[in-house]
């Protein structure tokens, strides 16, 4: 199992550090006081923030150079836990709370057991965890347990640990000589 960085259509595989891959679930908050001294909450999203310790050989280093001129941009990027499961699609319908049945406008890369992430795109703050335990290929996917919440037509389905869109929160990319290898923490967002 590899750890795949995505940019600008090139593609770097790491090998996953001791420490996993950390994934820290945020929300964001601004709370704003009116004349009156009422205070209220606005601007809430919630987001992933990830991180995670990679090994790396002489020649991954000089590629995740060209890497970090992308990314300290602020360009989004697309990062996966296991280079096999980068399932990404939205829904092709609705999916109803109380039900298994989830229509996909595509299938590729899913399969019986995977663990994804189904999320409606209009409420980041609601989205659930699906195991899949059968797929129809090219047309939906059934869960192994009933949906919590109902989802609409392009809310987004995806494997648990792949982000197709995140950004760098790293201000510096100095990674450290360790033996034959170099290693460095990597820490990054979901791009909202």
């Amino acid at each position: 199992m590899a750890i795949r960085i995505t940019y600008d259509t090139k593609t770097i595989d790491l090998l996953l550090g001791p420490e996993s891959l950390l994934i820290n679930y945020t929300q964001d908050r601004h709370q704003a006081r009116s004349g009156s001294g009422k205070i209220e909450t606005i601007n809430l999203h919630g987001i992933q923030e990830m991180a995670f310790e990679a090994h790396f050989s002489e020649t991954i280093y000089r590629d995740l150079v060209a890497w970090w001129s992308w990314a300290r941009q602020g360009k989004s990027w697309a990062f996966a836990k296991d280079s096999d499961n980068v399932g990404n699609t939205t829904l092709d319908g609705a999916a109803a709370a109380g039900q298994k049945n989830v229509p996909l406008t595509a299938t590729t890369y899913l399969t019986s057991g995977d663990v994804c992430l189904l999320r409606a795109v209009d409420n980041d703050d609601e989205y659930e965890l699906v195991v899949i335990d059968s797929v129809d290929s090219g047309v939906k996917i059934v869960a192994v347990d009933n949906l919590k919440f109902s989802y609409t037509a392009n809310d987004i389905f995806r494997h648990k640990d792949y982000w197709p869109d995140v950004v760098s929160l790293d201000t510096e990319f100095n990674p450290k000589r360790d033996g034959d290898y170099y290693k460095h923490t990597f820490k990054f967002a979901e791009n909202l």
